[in-house]
């Protein structure tokens, strides 16, 4: 019953959850992840493979759904979408080949999948800690930069990051010839230097983040919350899953409470004009609200 009223309830925030991908779409850098979704077919119980993706502006996010991990689902997430030459942080993951070729866009690597393999490989190789010790010093780096602006963090990287990252690549590629490959050394060397020139866009943008740990955080969520409802119970409902996570993903995101958000908007969704709906979003919801331009409806306040 309760998984019925999930799936019901979403088709009226369908529009507000439209609006919030197209507000998502529309910035400069992107941070994506995925993860399964297992999804009941029919009605003898077996489970069948699905696929949950998040992408976000660190602003706010969006989750969807797909039967399968094929680079073509995030190319037609965001094709639909209209997004072309934007810059998108993910992992090595093949996945995203696609979706970087075709629609043009500018891949950026994640530096704390490449910190794990070295700490892997640390266990037995002490040369990886070289390595790490880099990486530590890159993250340092940027939490003293965190709130700087573009420009600022820009300049601090190419100051202070780009000798580090030369360096790390210099002895990177020395270290190649010496280590097995089949090593956990080695595969930490292998996947640094695959991923030399996505480890690299960093350098070159002051607003593009050295990991998208934040994608594999709002994952997270969902991730830890199916352990309690193990899977989907049809494709239809793994969908209105992905609406309510965006929407509680993105609320999360700009620090408001999922159920003040939740109450007020569906209060005001079914007579609201639906080309304001946009007005509705996590984001400008919380901009509306600190402007007294709406006042959020609670369940002891009268309509």
């Amino acid at each position: 019953m309760l998984s019925g009223w999930v799936r019901q309830a979403a088709q009226p925030i369908r529009l507000l959850v439209d609006a919030l991908r197209r507000e998502v779409a529309a910035a400069g850098t992107l941070l994506s992840d995925d993860s399964g979704l297992p999804v009941q077919d029919g009605t003898d119980g077996k489970l069948s493979k699905g696929r949950l993706w998040v992408f976000s502006d660190r602003m706010q996010a969006f989750f969807a759904f797909s039967r399968t991990k094929e680079g073509e689902h995030p190319t037609a997430i965001l094709q639909e979408l209209g997004v072309r030459g934007v810059r998108l942080v993910v992992d090595g993951g093949s996945e995203y080949n696609d979706v970087v070729a075709e629609l043009g866009l500018n891949r950026g690597g994640c530096w704390s999948h490449l910190r794990r393999y070295f700490f892997n490989a640390a266990v037995q190789h002490v040369e990886a800690n070289d390595g790490l010790r880099v990486i530590t010093d890159l993250f340092l780096i940027e939490r003293q930069v965190a709130d700087r602006s573009d420009a600022d963090r820009l300049t601090a990287r190419r100051e202070r990051s780009a000798p580090l990252v030369d360096g790390f690549y210099t002895w990177v590629k020395a270290l190649s010839p010496k280590v097995r490959p089949g090593s956990k050394l080695g595969e930490a060397v292998g996947y640094a230097i695959s991923q030399e020139t996505r480890m690299r866009l960093f350098l070159a943008h002051g607003d593009v983040p050295i990991h998208n740990n934040l994608s594999e955080l709002l994952l997270r969520q969902p991730i830890v919350g199916r352990k309690n409802w193990l899977f989907s119970g049809s494709e239809g409902g793994a969908r209105a899953a992905a609406d309510w996570f965006s929407l509680i993903a993105s609320c999360r995101l700009q620090k408001i409470a999922p159920w003040t958000y939740l109450y007020d908007v569906f209060g005001r969704l079914l007579d609201y004009p639906s080309q304001r709906v946009h007005e509705l979003t996590p984001l400008n919801w919380r901009l509306a609200v600190e402007r007294g331009d709406i006042i959020p409806r609670s369940p002891g306040r009268a309509r």
